[in-house]
């Protein structure tokens, strides 16, 4: 069971790095998040060059005197992170849309579907190959940020924590999205499905007046945002873990789910 696997495994990453569409998104999520992350950096040092000149006192604080909520978490890392997990909710479909579907779409899904190899390996094969992007796209984007705050010495622990809660985030969306590929033979629907999800769970806050305490309590512990706050504020919550935890496997089931349902035709 291993080797076979492991084989699937070896022939999904090669299959996903064979199209020019991975490349693509690795690099433009890593551009981006080194462009943003820059500019955060940027606009903190320019705060702090503002509050530590001259003429400050006379503006209500002391002169020198950095207030307390201008520091790096308000400014650099909070903002950060949620660009990161936008520029996640923007790139990923494109790369899980056609991990299922494709192949459905031209047929050479059949000589794996007609082997003894059984529905949860092709499917979980399929998610562990994404997985492994994922990963190696966030570990790529990590680069510059780690240089510049263990230079500047700016809070590893929340740089870890950070990238710990864009992990869980990024393998949800890319869970949710493998998902929907694996409903459909048309990446169009696939895409369309996997940024619409996200984007409806992202937040129910425009809800909560129209909506009862009780319901307005559930909705916010189903919101993706809500879950995802605590590691942009260097907390790493159970609660926050689970969740994101039981989206990716609730993705992988669909997808297993769906491929013992095609198979079985």
């Amino acid at each position: 069971m291993r080797r076979r696997l492991s084989a699937l495994l070896r022939k999904e990453l090669r299959q996903l790095f064979s199209s020019p569409i991975a490349y693509v998104v690795l690099t433009t999520y890593v551009a981006l998040s080194g462009v943003y992350f820059f500019q955060h950096l940027l606009n903190y040092n320019r705060l702090l060059f503002v509050f530590q000149g001259e003429g400050i006192g006379s503006q209500g604080f002391d002169r020198g005197t950095i207030p307390i909520q201008i520091n790096s978490l308000n400014e650099l890392f909070i903002p950060a992170a949620n660009d990161f997990s936008l520029f996640l909710l923007a790139v990923l479909p494109l790369v899980t849309m056609r991990v299922f579907a494709e192949e459905r779409a031209q047929g050479t899904d059949e000589l794996l579907l007609t082997t003894p190899l059984r529905s949860w390996e092709l499917a979980l094969a399929k998610h562990v190959g994404t997985y492994c992007f994922v990963l190696l796209m966030l570990a790529a984007s990590a680069l510059f940020p780690t240089i510049v705050v263990t230079r500047g010495s700016l809070g590893v622990e929340h740089l870890l924590a950070l990238y710990l809660g864009q992990a869980a985030f990024g393998l949800a969306i890319a869970s949710i999205g493998l998902a929907c590929s694996s409903l459909t033979r048309s990446q169009i629907v696939a895409a369309v499905v996997a940024y619409a999800i996200p984007f409806v769970l992202l937040d129910f806050g425009w809800l909560e007046p129209l909506l009862s305490a009780e319901v307005a309590v559930l909705l916010r512990e189903a919101a993706l945002q809500g879950h995802l706050e605590s590691f942009t504020r260097g907390v790493i919550e159970a609660r926050d873990q689970v969740y994101f935890a039981g989206l990716t496997v609730l993705g992988l089931t669909i997808s297993v789910a769906a491929t013992d349902l095609v198979k079985a035709r």
